[in-house]
């Protein structure tokens, strides 16, 4: 009397086993199934014969000189494809986090950012990946793209007004946070309205800043119809602060800016404008199919920064 046997109630089946049979599909072969999966005949056949005992149903059958997946078989190869696909993607997805733990972040900043948003990515990287050592220089975007373009860092963290995109060939811009320009005047010049139309401020004579910051500013007063008189330029800004203070000219300086000087000089006002003028902040590298773990874990740590505590915006 032949005994039925029952199934295995676990209907157990690792990612080995699926392997073997998606294997046992694509070469009808013990022999080139073992070989395609680094392992010897014999183990092949005893891992399918448990997996039969197991699910009580045959999985393989005699073909000629070759063998051939049954029913069951195939259905578990078929499953078994998309299963062991998810299960690849997973180690793959860890084996970049592990890569993310080590290793050196070569990174360039401007100035506002290295007294905020780096210190912050600076603690994050602390905790998540003390390993990981950051090389930060300092220099303002125009710069700082030369740098990235001629492989000098590995990422940039830089700012962008509107319309002003100039980019490194290949090369892609991640935006992070957006901020509000505020026009800094002294108490005296500053008029009744905030916030404040820049044309009002047309007479004025005017401080520029960086060469980004210095195009911003002349793109602006075009666009309310006037062309600023600059009689001073500096990219310090505590010194831009002061100078405005001083009641001798006027400034456009970005909300960051203003979040790392901390505070205004005693008789400098910040005003808002109308029409509001804005800059973005992000993250630029250049485009790699194999970009570095630790530019990823940038991205991903800087993305996780609350740029709230300063006035910005996340970019959605």
């Amino acid at each position: 009397m032949s005994t039925i046997r029952s199934a295995d109630p676990l209907g157990s089946i690792d990612s080995t086993e699926l392997r073997i049979l998606h294997a046992l599909a694509t070469t009808g072969s013990l022999t080139a199934a073992a070989a395609s999966l680094g392992l010897s005949q014999p183990a092949v056949s005893q891992r399918i014969k448990r997996v039969e005992n197991r699910l009580a149903v045959p999985l393989i059958e005699r073909s000629g000189r070759g063998i051939r997946l049954t029913t069951a078989g195939r259905i578990l190869a078929d499953h078994g494809r998309t299963v062991v696909a998810e299960i690849d993607a997973a180690l793959a997805a860890i084996d970049d986090l592990r890569g993310e733990r080590a290793g050196t972040l070569r990174m360039v900043g401007f100035p506002s950012a290295s007294a905020t948003l780096v210190p912050a990515l600076m603690r994050e990287l602390g905790v998540e990946a003390p390993d990981v050592s950051l090389q930060y220089r300092e220099a303002e975007p125009p710069a700082a793209t030369e740098m990235l373009r001629d492989g000098e860092v590995d990422c940039a963290l830089i700012f962008d007004y509107e319309g002003g995109h100039e980019l490194p060939a290949g090369s892609a811009f991640l935006p992070l946070w957006r901020e509000e320009v505020s026009l800094v005047v002294s108490d005296q010049r500053a008029s009744a309205t905030d916030p404040a139309n820049l044309g009002d401020y047309a007479a004025e004579h005017w401080i520029a800043g960086c060469e980004k910051c210095r195009g911003h500013l002349l793109a602006a007063a075009g666009e309310a119809g006037f062309e600023p008189d600059i009689i001073q330029e500096t990219d310090n800004v505590p010194a831009m602060l002061a100078m405005a203070a001083a009641g001798g000219a006027v400034a456009l300086v970005p909300g960051l800016a203003l979040a790392a000087a901390r505070t205004l000089p005693e008789d400098a006002r910040a005003i808002r404008l109308d029409p509001p003028r804005y800059r973005t902040i992000g993250l630029v590298s250049m485009a790699t199919a194999n970009e570095s773990p630790q530019v990823r874990l940038a991205k991903r740590l800087l993305a996780g920064v609350d740029g709230a505590r300063w006035g910005l915006e996340p970019v959605a």
